[in-house]
């Protein structure tokens, strides 16, 4: 059996709204929303922090989590008008997802406004846009803020007709070597939403990978300025990994459990059965092979181009390549502390898993790219 180029495209396009899906999280782990730890700084200034992660198991590109939220993927987090919010990007897992803030889903990969000092809030009756005044994030790299643009007086004088808020020199490390990466320091981001008559939730995201977006409720004296309703609506679910996927630590691989009408009897041969952990990890080798296998074989009837045949191939061989590596990842068999580290008796699967994790992030960008 062969599918055309046609049928796959639409196959290729459901999945990035997620076939099987659940609904948008929009509650923490306490039933309510997710606020930030907050204390003083240095300067006896307070400044209120979520701590950043990435659960890559999560969907087909992984979700946002952030330690203050428990283990709920993309909470919806709770955010003070007025407050100093300060986003940690220390972890390993944020390497390839730079954070972003928008005023609707996804902001850029959307067409959509994000927050800029030139953007004023939809709706609203600021006129800050006027001297680039708007609320934006401002990005730190090591503890050196990246731009010169301020509505935060704690953390840089305030200015007009400044537009560089540090993202433009922020985000491209992300493309860097993960050892660079980790190199150059704590990347953090910090944002204060001003208080104006803007009335709606804003939203973060990944400035590398779409479809990852996760709601802010603006606060007003701890009460949410838009109460009983989500808006702007998410326009998408978020994907829920079947059974299968849970074990494997993959996506999209249930249906391609063996056997399969299409595939062979097995693609991985001679494991012993005493051996649980080497067979369940075969059986998931066994899943994605399938998987690539069917999705390989295409037909161009109908669309007789080199560059759309290419394309039909390569993204299942991607797709392949990254269930691979995350299922290696989700196995723990892989002990790495410091992922720097090139002496200790941890220097080689800290070297595998700096492989595992570029292989994950740059080729799940690239089959978005593709698509």
């Amino acid at each position: 059996m062969y599918f055309t180029l046609s049928v796959l495209s639409a196959i290729f396009a459901l999945s990035a709204t997620s076939a099987v899906a659940q609904e948008e999280a929009v509650t923490s782990k306490n039933g309510d929303l997710c606020y930030a730890s907050c204390s003083a700084d240095e300067s006896g200034n307070e400044v209120c922090t979520f701590t950043t992660k990435i659960n890559l198991f999560a969907g087909e590109l992984g979700y946002y989590q952030f330690e203050e939220c428990g283990d709920d993927v993309n909470p919806t987090l709770g955010m003070e008008l007025g407050k100093t919010y300060k986003f940690v990007q220390k972890d390993r897992s944020n390497y390839y997802h730079p954070l972003g803030f928008a005023y609707y889903p996804d902001g850029a990969h959307a067409d959509a406004d994000e927050l800029e000092p030139g953007i004023a809030p939809p709706g609203s009756s600021s006129d800050c846009d006027k001297n680039m005044t708007c609320a934006a994030p401002m990005y730190y790299v090591d503890g050196d803020y990246k731009g010169t643009y301020s509505n935060n007086e704690d953390l840089v004088a305030l200015t007009n007709d400044e537009d560089n808020f540090g993202l433009d020199d922020y985000e491209p490390l992300f493309f860097h070597p993960l050892p660079d990466w980790i190199g150059y320091g704590e990347f953090s981001v910090f944002l204060k939403v001003d208080d104006t008559d803007f009335s709606s939730d804003i939203f973060y995201f990944c400035h590398i990978h779409q479809f990852m977006t996760g709601r802010i409720k603006l606060l007003r004296n701890g009460e949410p300025i838009q109460k009983d309703v989500h808006l702007p609506e998410l326009g998408y679910e978020y994907d829920m990994p079947a059974e299968h996927d849970n074990e494997c630590g993959t996506y999209g691989l249930d249906e391609f459990k063996l056997p399969h009408a299409e595939c062979p009897e097995k693609f991985v041969c001679d494991v012993t059965s005493d051996n649980r952990e080497l067979k369940q990890f075969s059986s998931c080798i066994d899943s994605m092979n399938c998987a690539m296998m069917v999705g390989m074989t295409t037909s161009v009837k109908d669309s007789e181009s080199e560059v759309a045949l290419f394309l039909h191939q390569m993204i299942p061989h991607h797709q392949n390549a990254v269930n691979m590596a995350k299922a290696l990842l989700k196995s723990g068999k892989l002990n790495c502390d410091d992922l720097t580290d090139e002496e200790s008796e941890q220097a080689d699967d800290c070297a595998l898993e700096i492989i595992l994790r570029e292989i994950v992030n740059n080729q799940n960008s690239q089959i978005q790219a593709m698509r």
